[in-house]
Order: structure tokens, then sequence, then C-alpha cells
């Protein structure tokens, strides 16, 4: 467990992806697939690919879904490796790791990019937002307003502009801001001698609402976090530390965060999944591989358990780290990194159903909006899978651009790290 706490931390810490590339440790940041930005037409559907460059400035690149054509490669900052969309917002965000910069550029056509400058020495790993006002960054590194901590900072989107910069705990590796514009958890591995933490704060103020730590009931190692579609819980990933299982918290946020709640997972549990079409929660346990589902819908701190789980956890490859369900609640896909496959699953039998090959090391996999295809990023395949889902077979496979712009023969290339579609 110790050993599968580690690889969690450098699959968050984007800084270190070159570790991962030099030591097998999986690599993958997560994020669910954004509907429908304001103002571009609803017909044309696009999926976002973020590329990072061991060797240069990273890069994204747009895929017309209706073809599977790459229709322009957007050139970004060192280390891009996260990105997000604001609800209903034209505006794409990056975060880049190694230049401590975010990039914003619109999402459905090629244009200039903003780049947004953060402290020296921030190394942001992750983008969360559920109002259009704001983008919160994750700095997993040291500033000079966070001498000893990470810190999370505030765009304002409409000035492109950090406003505000708070101090969390000691490596923190995810967040999520509650539904409709709630309390923002940060989860940090480093703090309580490694066995980890959760910072609450507000988030118009960025000023701390709470800080919870395993004497408060938290379970040990949170790796990722998740809000309910109406924001009133926050569920936590814990991992456990090979004495304690891991478990899923659920938190409820307010005047005085508690963690109200708590059910077993499997065996290193890494990442969890809201449908909020089927309003369901996913969770992949990597070190059994299997992914444990949970009726969202129906959730009850008071009651035993407090959240109903659908059905046994389901086996599918080895060591699951994405997933994401289509949105006409057919199936839901899962892309296990250790067997280079994506696994099928029907969303009413909970059966497998198929599994496809695709690239080496798949960490990320998203669904667009017409549920026609799913895209897998392979990071150490240097490509993207699209899964045609009329069959589910493989489609098309994206090559990354090259490391060096302009290069055409024997080009090194950059590692698709993850995906958003809308």
């Amino acid at each position: 467990m110790k050993v599968l706490r580690k690889t969690i931390f450098l699959l968050l810490a984007a800084f270190l992806l070159l570790l991962w590339l030099g030591c097998g440790d999986q690599y993958r940041p997560v994020a669910n697939p954004i509907i429908g930005p304001g103002g571009q037409p609803q017909s044309a559907h696009f999926a976002y690919i973020v590329n990072y460059n061991r060797n240069g400035s990273g890069s994204t690149t747009t895929i017309d879904v209706s073809g599977d054509s790459v229709s322009w490669l957007q050139p970004l900052g060192v280390g891009s490796i996260y990105e997000a969309l604001p609800p209903s917002s034209n505006a794409l965000f990056i975060a880049n790791n190694g230049s401590d910069t975010v990039s914003d550029f619109p999402a459905y056509i090629s244009g200039a990019v903003t780049t947004v400058g953060l402290l020296s020495g921030s190394h942001p790993i992750f983008l969360t937002s559920t109002n259009n006002s704001n983008m919160y960054v994750l700095n997993s590194g040291f500033n000079s307003a966070c001498l000893t901590t990470g810190s999370v900072s505030n765009i304002v989107t409409a000035t492109g502009s950090v406003g505000n910069t708070a101090c969390v705990g000691l490596n923190p590796v995810n967040m999520v801001q509650a539904a409709s514009g709630g309390q923002i958890f940060v989860l940090n591995q480093g703090d309580n001698m490694g066995q980890g933490s959760v910072t609450v704060l507000n988030p118009v103020t960025l000023e701390l609402v709470k800080t919870l730590n395993p004497g408060d009931g938290l379970g040990l190692n949170p790796v990722y976090a998740t809000s309910s579609v109406d924001g009133v819980y926050i569920f936590v990933v814990t991992q456990g530390d090979g004495v304690h299982p891991g478990a899923l918290d659920i938190l409820t946020p307010g005047s005085s965060p508690v963690v109200a709640a708590s059910v077993p997972l499997g065996v290193g549990p890494t990442y969890s999944y809201l449908d909020p079409h089927l309003n369901r929660l996913y969770v992949t346990n990597a070190g059994d591989n299997t992914v444990s589902v949970f009726d969202a819908s129906n959730v009850n701190v008071a009651n035993t358990p407090p959240i109903p789980s659908l059905s046994a956890p389901v086996a599918v490859g080895t060591t699951p780290a994405g997933i994401a369900a289509l949105q006409d609640g057919s199936r839901f896909y899962v892309a296990n990194s250790g067997s280079n496959d994506v696994s099928v699953v029907s969303a009413t039998s909970f059966a497998v159903l198929k599994t496809v090959a695709v690239g080496v090391g798949p960490t990320f996999v998203a669904t667009e909006p017409g549920s026609t295809k799913v895209y897998v990023t392979n990071p150490r395949g240097f490509s993207t899978s699209i899964i045609q889902t009329v069959n589910d077979t493989v489609s098309a496979t994206i090559a990354a651009p090259p490391q060096v712009p302009g290069c055409t023969a024997s080009c090194a290339l950059q590692q698709p790290t993850m995906v958003v579609t809308q």
C-alpha cells in the first residue's frame, strides 16, 4: 500500500512526469467531460488533448469529433499537464507546470493565447471551477506567498489575472470545488507525517474554513475528490496505509465541514468519477483491478451504508486508471494502464461487454456529448485512441505532435496526458 500511495502522488504531481517516464509509475490527470460552452454551435463537438513535452513547450491538439481529424495544434507553456473548461464558457485553461503559468484561449477556434503568470515556484498541477467567474489553480510547489506548503491561486476569468493566493497543506495532489460555486476542498498528502489532510477554502476570499485531519475521521492518504451533483456532499477517495484499508469518505460542506460518513473500497483506490446523468459514482481500485459503483442519488449519512452500492466490484483490466460514462446511459469505459486496453461495461448489468486494445499505458478516458466516440490518451504510446461506440472498436489513432516543432522524420513525440470534450 505504501508503494501504491507513492505512485498516486506521482500521478497527480505533474512536474514529476519525468520520473514516471523512467520508472514506470503511471501519470493520470483526470477531469470530467464538459458539455456545451455558451456561444459554440451545439451541432459541433470537439476533443481537446493536452500534450506534455519533456524537452520544451507543450501543446493542445483539437480534434473535430465528426471526422476524427485534427483541427489545429495550439502551442502552450512548458510542462503543460492539465486542462479545464469553466461551465458555460468559451475559454480553455491549461496548467503549465514548468513555466509557472496558466494558458487561456478560445476553446472552439484557433486564437491568441493569454498567459497568466503565477508566483515563481508555484508549479501548477490541477484546475477546478464550477462557476464562470473564477478558475482555481492548485500549486504543488513553494512560492513567495507560501514558503513551506502548497497553495491555491484564483484566476479571475473576466480579467485573466490572479486575484488571491492562499496556502494549503504540504504536497497537495488534488482539489475539487463543490457544485454551483461552493467551497474548495484540497487534498494534501504530506501533512500529518504522510497520513494526509483536507484543506477547505472559501471560494470568494480563499480564506481557510477548516482543515480536516485523520483525527477528524478522515481516512489515511486522500488521493481524489469529487462533488455530488448538488454540492451537498464531497466524496474523497482515501487509500489507507496497508493496515487501514481504503475508503470513500463523505464530507459535508458548510461553516464547519465534517467527515460525515465512510464506506469501504477495494484495494488501492486511485480515482473517482461522477456520472451526472445517472447520478452514479465510480471508483477505480488499481490494487485489485476492480471498479466500485455507488448510487450517488441516494446518499444519507445517517444510514448504513450511507451510500449504497449498485453492484459487487466490477472486475476489469490490469491497473484501472481512468473512467468515463456515455451520456446516453448505456455503458461506461475504463482505461486499464497495466493491460493496455479499455473495458466496456454495461451500465445496467455491470457486465464487461468487450475489451478494446488501445495504445501503451492508457491513463485517461473521456466521452463526447453525442455518445458516439470515446477518447483514450496513451502517454507511453505517444498517441490517443478513438473508439467508435457503434461497435466499440478503435476507429482512429491520433499521433502526438513532435517535441521539436517542424520535425518531419524520426521525431521524438510529446505525450498526451488528458482530454476533455464539448
